[in-house]
């Protein structure tokens, strides 16, 4: 549009005085909300990802157990270690641990107390209950394949 030599143009936002402090406020309300309810949920995914990662780390141990009985082509035993901490103990002809990283709160039982991985391939059965508060998740080690499976 062509307004000719003396006319002025207006501004495009004439008028506009931008937010006021209660729209600004009720904005932050509303994102301090929104993050209020998105927090907990976001402790509950860590919380549970710690969980599958410390499983998943119990898996590996009894995967590793095997491991070194079908490469030394000898006995391997897995035991929990004593006291307070949580240790796997790898016995052969190398003694050998590993730390289970657990929380104070955490639980972790085997039963038998003792499991054996054989040079063939297999080991004795065993089961391994991990509770962590009210999550609890088992690990049956099977007999004739010596690999550890979730229930």
């Amino acid at each position: 549009m062509n307004y000719g030599a003396g006319h002025r143009r207006a501004p495009l936002f004439f008028g506009a005085g931008g937010f006021s402090l209660f729209e600004v406020l009720a904005v932050l309300v509303i994102l301090g909300i929104m993050a209020g309810t998105a927090t907990p949920t976001v402790g509950r995914i860590f919380d549970n990802m710690r969980f599958r990662q410390q499983v998943e780390n119990f898996s590996a141990v009894l995967r590793y157990g095997k491991l070194v009985a079908v490469t030394r082509r000898e006995v391997v035993a897995l035991r929990l270690g004593e006291g307070d901490e949580c240790v796997f103990v790898l016995s052969g002809a190398v003694e050998e641990s590993r730390d289970c990283d657990l929380d104070e709160e955490d639980v972790l039982t085997m039963a038998p107390g003792e499991i054996f991985f054989y040079p063939q391939g297999t080991a004795t059965p065993a089961l391994l209950t991990f509770e962590k508060g009210e999550r609890v998740k088992r690990i049956r080690l099977d007999l004739l394949t010596a690999r550890p499976r979730f229930e």
